[in-house]
């Protein structure tokens, strides 16, 4: 017989909707291809074999990660065609890289350089497949100018390195028209580095879930010897907040539709005045840096026997999380809370929640357990 969250789970427990999951990924996997990109969606998010695998299966290039910690799990779970999205300076971490050509000739692990002395770590190591960064002033990693850009790649292919093309990162605009700005630089300098490149194709790879639209509108008019990488991570899971905000299908509902899929279940166990509840859940279990978690439902009793409650909108309210306790304020419009019952929440950034569990439940519609995934984080 399934076993069912709410009677037969320990909580708090982090769990994934399976409809959510298969929809989004779905959705994202048809995006890129309607518009001709390729797609290596962000292993960081979740570091799930079990998830990344879901979007290699139905089409994606590869998978993108963080370091080379994240690109060792990915290499060991059979992803052999791997991005890693920051410039690698550690000896171990180089040769590590350096190594994989050799167990497997079909292998293709890049990653970025956006410094001199990036260019001189790699070069250490043979002739590395590299992508140079284009960042933008006041922003993360990467070289502040397009020009500094194809000056970068002159050098890294003058010290032996494979120059394969450009990347960047469009995540950290403000908003689309300023991603869509910057994105056309960054498409310039891989045009202009294409002597440099002697592969087939020049890769150009964009990331971020927020202004994937923005990346698709620079792009367009990119030569047909242009390979454009896209490596937005969140969608498969989506969120309740950060990215539900931001994501392009909002701005674009003609394009497909992101549900959130991630739900963290707590049981009520104190309500200690008029308008306070806590519940046993808090910054261990749940995501709190990008906005705090969002009521969804609650399940009066906490068994399966009684149907969800959804809130009025704001009158439960998350206004604070200490490790293990959630601090609830309502309102006279809320639904009676008391010990026992369950609350179920949405999150905000994806990322900083699946750092906190190594097994995640995968639950059908009718919140019976499906499949348990393993996180591997390092």
């Amino acid at each position: 017989m399934p076993k069912h969250v709410l009677d037969d789970v320990l909580l708090p427990v982090m769990t994934l909707r399976e409809s959510a999951l298969a929809s989004n990924a779905a959705a994202m996997q048809a995006y890129v291809e309607r518009h001709g990109l390729l797609f290596a969606p962000h292993m960081k998010t979740h570091m799930a074999p079990a998830l990344a695998r879901r979007q290699t299966d139905l089409g994606a290039w590869g998978v993108t990660v963080a370091s080379v910690q994240q690109a060792v799990t990915a290499w060991d779970h059979g992803f052999h065609r791997i991005l890693v999205a920051n410039e690698v300076l550690d000896p171990a971490g180089l040769a590590w890289i350096a190594r994989r050509r050799e167990l497997d000739a079909g292998a293709d692990v890049l990653f970025q350089v956006d410094s001199p002395a990036g260019v001189a770590a790699a070069a250490e190591h043979g002739p590395l497949p590299v992508l140079v960064e284009v960042g933008f002033p006041g922003g993360r990693t990467g070289v502040r100018s397009p020009a500094d850009g194809v000056a970068l790649a002159r050098a890294a292919r003058s010290a032996g390195l494979d120059v394969r093309g450009v990347t960047g990162y469009e995540g950290g605009l403000p908003g689309p028209d300023e991603a869509r700005e910057y994105v056309r630089g960054v498409l310039a300098a891989t045009v202009a580095v294409r002597p440099l490149v002697t592969a087939p194709l020049t890769l150009l790879s964009m990331g971020g879930s927020a202004w994937f639209d923005a990346v698709v509108d620079a792009v367009a008019d990119r030569p047909d010897d242009v390979d454009v990488l896209l490596r937005s991570g969140a969608s498969l899971t989506h969120d309740d907040g950060f990215y539900a905000e931001r994501t392009p299908f909002a701005r674009h509902p003609e394009e497909g539709r992101l549900e959130p899929a991630i739900r963290v279940w707590g049981r009520v166990t104190s309500t200690p005045e008029p308008g306070l509840a806590l519940v046993a859940v808090g910054k261990r279990d749940i995501s709190f840096d990008e906005g705090l978690p969002v009521v969804r439902e609650v399940r009066p009793g906490g068994t399966a026997r009684v149907r969800a409650v959804t809130p009025v909108s704001g009158s439960v309210t998350v206004t604070r999380l200490d490790d293990q306790h959630c601090y609830l304020r309502t309102t006279t419009d809320a639904p009676a809370l008391a010990p026992g019952d369950v609350v179920v929440f949405g999150v905000s950034h994806p990322c900083t929640v699946f750092d906190k569990w190594r097994r995640v439940l995968v639950l059908a519609d009718d919140d019976t357990v499906l499949d348990t995934i393993e996180t591997v984080f390092r």
